[in-house]
């Protein structure tokens, strides 16, 4: 291939690349309910923690398969956890558990937060951990691992922001409705996009996003809202009030008090100088990780 080809294909490549996981969600989240549905049929007396554990395998067991395979397509490996994955890991876990631990005081201040019964088994808690663990990390994969060096590549620190819309897009389709909404997983994903690119891999990531969606489903049972999960949680907490405040069906991820919380977190990294800066310049030259 000649300089001048490969040049026009790296500029076309970041558009085929983002079509492409586009149209991959799109199919999952069309077969992935199918798939979920005959796998169940072939339960006798299934239970509803049975349907959603399987739900769960089944759509992001996809979703990380389509992150792996578009990665490898485009020559890298989108599970690298980067260096010291072990230290990255537990700072993105405490970075994650701190800003929803933010957001949920905001709520307890705007006197929305309330506590009901509750408790999970040790052996659901573990299972419900263990998909909680696959949820996030398959989209980190497939977002922060596959989609974002692509785009960081040939568009620098834009792609970060355009891979966190394509995220907040793929919720939309899945159902996530309201403008707060939107802008929350916007920040979510901006957020988990420049812990990859500052950790220089996926584990600050993987361990902010766990970390957020595991509190909040089972140390304090704020998803669903109202109700409970069908793995339990530690606390039975509800948010009953505002909207703004995180009282509806959506919970805090349609709340000013996410809001504010994910505008705490974002804002150091948006000015203090990377630790690890060479992430993004590995990619930005063309030399993909291994």
């Amino acid at each position: 291939m000649s300089a001048q080809s490969a040049s026009g294909w790296r500029r076309v490549l970041p558009f085929a690349v983002l079509i492409a996981a586009a149209a991959l969600c799109m199919l999952i989240l069309w077969a992935g309910p199918r798939i979920t549905g005959l796998v169940i049929s072939a339960f006798q007396n299934s239970t509803q923690r049975v349907d959603d554990a399987i739900g769960t395998v089944v759509i992001f067991g996809l979703i990380l398969a389509g992150g792996l395979a578009g990665a490898a397509a485009c020559g890298f490996n989108a599970a690298r956890l980067g260096p010291r994955p072990g230290l990255r890991l537990a700072e993105g876990g405490a970075i994650g558990l701190v800003g929803f631990l933010v957001a949920t005081a905001l709520a307890a201040i705007a006197g929305i937060l309330h506590r009901l019964d509750g408790g999970t088994s040790a052996g659901l808690f573990v299972g419900a951990t263990a998909l909680v663990l696959l949820q996030s990390g398959s989209e980190e994969i497939f977002f922060r691992g596959w989609l974002q060096p692509v785009l960081v590549r040939s568009w620098g620190g834009w792609g970060i922001a355009v891979t966190a819309i394509a995220f907040a897009a793929l919720h939309l389709a899945g159902g996530a409705r309201g403008g707060v909404t939107l802008l929350n997983l916007f920040l979510g994903g901006l957020l988990f996009g420049l812990l990859a690119a500052r950790a220089g891999g996926l584990a600050s990531a993987i361990g902010a996003h766990f970390a957020w969606n595991w509190a909040e489903a089972l140390l304090l049972g704020l998803d669903p809202n109202p109700g409970s999960g069908s793995f339990g949680s530690i606390l039975n907490l509800e948010l009953v009030g505002s909207a703004w405040w995180g009282g509806s069906e959506e919970g805090l991820n349609a709340s000013i008090a996410m809001t504010f919380a994910l505008a705490i977190l974002l804002v150091p990294l948006l000015i203090l100088p990377a630790r690890i800066p060479g992430w993004l310049a590995q990619y930005r030259s063309g030399r993909a990780p291994a």
